[in-house]
């Protein structure tokens, strides 16, 4: 359990991480809503890697904006988020009510550029949560995670 410290971006779009060769199991970055905000672009851009078998997940999670603990954080709209991303890529995932008319939908592969569809509403505070596999202690993450609201 630790409290969620915001970004103080108060920007509709902004860059959350540029990684380069990092070398740790992830973070999970915290943004609140702009109000004015029906729709999220992310933008997760996994640009190099080094090391034995390095795995990236990403998935976008919804705190409770009263208590601002991550002990009340769960996976956004029950979306099981990209799990076991095996190669350099860009996902994009679209974020917004009615975004699809159809469940929850990836276009590509885990192993390829693709483009999510998460059809929900926004929540006030969301997490970006990038969790880097490091089972061999020589893996590095290069890549850039950026939002745009709208």
């Amino acid at each position: 359990m630790a409290a969620i410290v915001p970004s103080t971006t108060r920007h509709p779009y902004g860059v959350l991480r540029n990684a380069s060769a990092q070398a740790t199991t992830g973070q999970t970055d915290w943004v609140t809503v702009p109000t004015q905000a029906t729709y999220l672009d992310v933008y997760l851009n996994w640009t190099a890697k080094a090391g034995l078998t390095p795995l990236m997940d990403f998935v976008l999670l919804a705190a409770d904006p009263v208590a601002f603990d991550d002990s009340y954080a769960l996976n956004l709209a029950g979306w099981d988020g990209i799990t076991q991303l095996s190669a350099e890529a860009t996902s994009v995932i679209h974020v917004g009510p009615g975004i699809t008319g159809i469940a929850d939908d990836d276009t590509g592969a885990a192993t390829g550029d693709s483009v999510y569809k998460v059809n929900t509403p926004l929540v006030p505070l969301l997490g970006f949560k990038v969790t880097l596999d490091r089972t061999s202690a020589n893996e590095t993450y290069t890549y850039t995670l950026a939002y745009h609201f709208h």
